[in-house]
This record gives structure tokens, sequence and C-alpha cells, in this order.
């Protein structure tokens, strides 16, 4: 019975973190969001399975309950996916030595920082008009200006750069003291930008009407959203190892 309710609460944790705040993505109607922050916290707290099973059925909800059902099939199985490879990688990689673990940590940043850089290059480099993007805090939505510009192709090798920098930054040095655990977050992590990317390509995209390589103008949207669950998710680990020592 405890799992059960272990399962229960962690559920609605992610739940809430997902639809409290919610940023609308025009190019393919999904939408950035807190979940994340939820995930990995839960991935510490948990075991693997509970903590797959909390992130898929918790945003999975989150998506059938405000507006975004036609991501629910995906979201269950990639949130799942992302919960549990974060959770097992935590408990493996706290038996590896450090060399490993840092070149590991600068490893997946760079990785990150050139997918994003690739995609940018590719799809936003020019003439390029950005789209009022509504975003909805607990029901309030607020809608920004539109507006068109010229991005030229350096920078976003110059973005790309800093991502890489920013999640060397938030593994290996802020992270520092919980290596194991940043890392963790940092390569399971990459599973749910990638694994949005091919859901949205093949399946909800098409269903949806909009071009299938639509679906790469998300993928740097969820490698913030997946730094940005890093970021929370590590402050809030550190709190909670800090209160128990």
């Amino acid at each position: 019975m405890r799992e059960e309710i272990r399962l229960s609460v962690y559920t609605a944790t992610v739940f809430v973190a997902t639809v409290i705040l919610q940023i609308y993505t025009p190019a393919t109607r999904g939408y950035f969001n807190l979940g994340e922050s939820a995930i990995y916290t839960i991935a510490y707290l948990s075991t693997p399975l509970i903590t797959g099973l909390a992130s898929g059925i918790g945003s999975a909800l989150a998506d059938l309950l405000t507006g975004y059902a036609i991501f629910a099939p995906g979201t269950l199985l990639i949130k799942f996916t992302e919960g549990y490879v974060v959770s097992y990688l935590m408990r493996r990689l706290s038996k590896v030595e450090r060399l490993k673990l840092e070149a590991a940590s600068i490893a997946t940043a760079i990785l990150a920082g050139f997918l994003i850089s690739f995609t940018g290059i590719i799809l936003w480099s020019g003439e390029v008009e950005i789209s009022s993007v509504p975003i909805n805090i607990l029901g309030y939505q607020m809608i920004l200006v539109s507006t068109s510009t010229s991005i030229e192709w350096w920078i976003w090798i110059l973005i790309g750069v800093i991502v890489a920098l920013i999640m060397i930054y938030m593994i290996s040095v802020r992270g520092k003291r919980h290596l194991p655990i940043a890392l963790s977050i940092g390569l399971g992590g990459l599973i749910m930008p990638t694994g949005y990317l091919l859901y949205e390509y093949f399946i909800s995209n098409p269903l949806q009407g909009i071009a299938p390589q639509a679906a790469f103008f998300e993928y740097p949207i969820n490698i913030g959203q997946m730094i940005a669950g890093l970021t929370i998710s590590l402050s809030i680990i550190s709190f909670i190892r800090r209160a128990l020592e």
C-alpha cells in the first residue's frame, strides 16, 4: 500500500508541475512546461519503476486535461522512459569513477549544444517570423507581440556553445557534489526532446495537418525544458540532501 500512495503523490506532483506553467509552441501545437523538474526530483527519491509510472501518467493526464490530448499517448511512453532511465542511471552512475563522469558530462553538453546549433542553422537562419506566443499561467493567458527578424547562422553556433557551457556548468560545476545525479539527468533528459521529435514527425504533426519537419522547431525548446528541469531539480535535491545530513 505504501508504494501505491507514493505513486499517487508523485503522479499528482508531476501533473501540477506540468500544468502550472504552459507556453504554447505554435509550430507543433505543443507546449513548454516545468514537469521535468518534478520528474528528475522524483527520480532521486524513488525507484525507476515508480518514477517512470508517475512521470508517464502525470504528464499524460496533463495533456488530456489541458487540451493537448493528441500528445497524450506519446507523452505516456516518452515520459515513462525518461523517468525510468534517469532514476536507473542515478543508481548506476553513483558507482562510476569521477573522471569518467566528468568526461561523459562534457560529451553530453557538447552533444546538446551541437543539436541546437544544427537545427537552428538548418531551419531558423535568415529571415524568421516570430509568432505571438500565448503563455498560460494557472488559466490566465498572456499574448506576446509578433515580429520578424533576421538571424545569421553564426548566432546559432553561439547559442549552441552557450547551451553546452551552461550544461557543463550545471552538471560539472554546480552539480559537482552531485555529479552522478546531474549527469544522469543530462543523459536521460535527452530522451524527452528526441522522443517528441520522433512522435511529432511521424504521428502528431501528420494527424494535425502540420508538416512533419516542423517537429524540428520544437527540439531546441525541449532541450531548454530539460535544462530548466535540471536547474530546478538540482536545487531541490541539494536542499533535500542537506536536510538529511
